[in-house]
């Protein structure tokens, strides 16, 4: 893939897109995007896109979205302001029985990175010119890529890959400039459970956090790449999110009632690893989905109904250090629009909660008995969902 273009927007800055976007079928096939105003908490849009919609993302600048239709191997192309769909784009899935499974955008180029269930291979999208190219990822062993994490400061993409066969995982990285491969941590037995993003990455941009049954430390220097070391502090995690700030917040395994949140986590190019604090914030067993709002204020936990009857969204207040749980019959996915302000995703309705309060308000109808919500995006996020 040609990088001349690419290099040269490392400064990219992100935009500030005022919409929630929600994928969905109706009659379990065709598929749409709805659009959000959170002013409004009203869909003001629906954009038909190809068959059964699921992961999307938007770029850095917030100016298009991606939408993977897992039904038909297709990327839709949307502008965010005016919703209408640019183009779609195939994906080469060099065979049968395969198909898409999730979207990351790059922060420091113009690429969105598309990986398939079953193939040792990426497509990458050129957000210039809506080609895409494959790109091997010669692993060893057979593990497919699921999930990404990166950012603007580091040359690199983290890609998550498992086993066929089993829960083993394998942790590599492409470069944003040139495409190529490295695979890292050799010798550290990793698993993961491919429903969660196991990859995070510290705002310095040099270490990246790989979570599981063993946790994994790497740093990701622009010349010394891949000092990897394995951490019991990061045992029994599942999925996490670092802060701006140096906070690390991780989800745990789902028998465990508590966060993990760190400061300053990281590892230098010796494979020293320090940290600054430490300690667990309860929570509930059952957690899923974790993701930082905006201005990164609050900390939201989507909890599975394990210990109670309902399911619910934990929301941690980062400054004053103290959670509330908002209890809903259905917990789906959901996404931050601000600080004031989040949605989950219901059968064939989304609940918009009020962040500040911890309560839930009016649902939004989407008009059908027969529809499916799939994932909601609003912002962009530096790890695939």
């Amino acid at each position: 893939m040609s990088t001349n273009m690419t290099n040269h927007h490392r400064n990219l800055s992100s935009g500030t897109n005022p919409y929630v976007f929600v994928s969905y079928e109706l009659d379990y096939f065709f598929g749409y995007v709805a659009v959000i105003d959170p002013a409004q908490d009203k869909i003001i849009r629906r954009i038909p896109v190809g068959s059964k919609p699921g992961p999307m993302c938007l770029n850095y600048q917030e100016d298009k979205l991606y939408v993977l239709n897992t039904a038909q191997d297709t990327v839709s192309i949307i502008d965010a302001y005016t919703f209408k769909v640019i183009t779609t784009v195939q994906i080469d899935l060099g065979g049968p029985d395969r198909r898409p499974v999730s979207l990351f955008a790059a922060s420091n180029a113009n690429k969105v990175y598309v990986p398939t269930q079953g193939q040792m291979a990426i497509s990458i999208i050129d957000t210039l010119t809506n080609e895409a190219e494959q790109v091997e990822l010669w692993l060893h062993g057979s593990a497919y890529p699921f999930a990404f994490a990166g950012h603007p400061d580091s040359h690199y993409v983290s890609i998550a890959c498992q086993s066929a066969d089993n829960e083993q995982g394998i942790v590599t990285a492409i470069s944003v400039d040139d495409d190529t491969v490295h695979q890292f941590g050799d010798g550290i037995e990793l698993a993961f459970d491919r429903s969660h993003n196991p990859l995070t990455v510290h705002p310095d941009g040099k270490t990246q956090v790989t979570l599981g049954p063993t946790g994994m430390l790497t740093y990701t220097g622009t010349n010394n790449f891949g000092v990897s070391k394995s951490s019991s502090l990061l045992d029994n995690t599942v999925s996490g999110v670092y802060l701006d700030n140096g906070l690390l917040y991780c989800t745990s395994h789902e028998d465990k009632a508590y966060l993990k949140q760190f400061k300053n986590l990281s590892i230098d190019g010796q494979g020293n690893i320090t940290y600054d604090q430490f300690k667990e914030i309860p929570s509930y067993k059952g957690q899923d989905k974790i993701l930082a709002s905006r201005s990164q204020s609050y900390i939201g936990v989507s909890v599975l109904p394990t210990t109670f009857p309902t399911g619910g969204l934990q929301i941690y207040d980062v400054h004053a250090a103290s959670s509330r749980f908002v209890p809903l019959s259905y917990i789906g996915d959901f996404a931050f629009a601000s600080d004031t302000k989040a949605y989950v995703g219901e059968l064939t309705s989304l609940r918009p909660i009020n962040v500040s309060t911890a309560t839930a308000l009016p649902a939004i109808p989407f008009g059908s008995d027969r529809i499916a919500i799939k994932n909601i995006v609003s912002g962009y996020s530096n790890r695939s969902l």
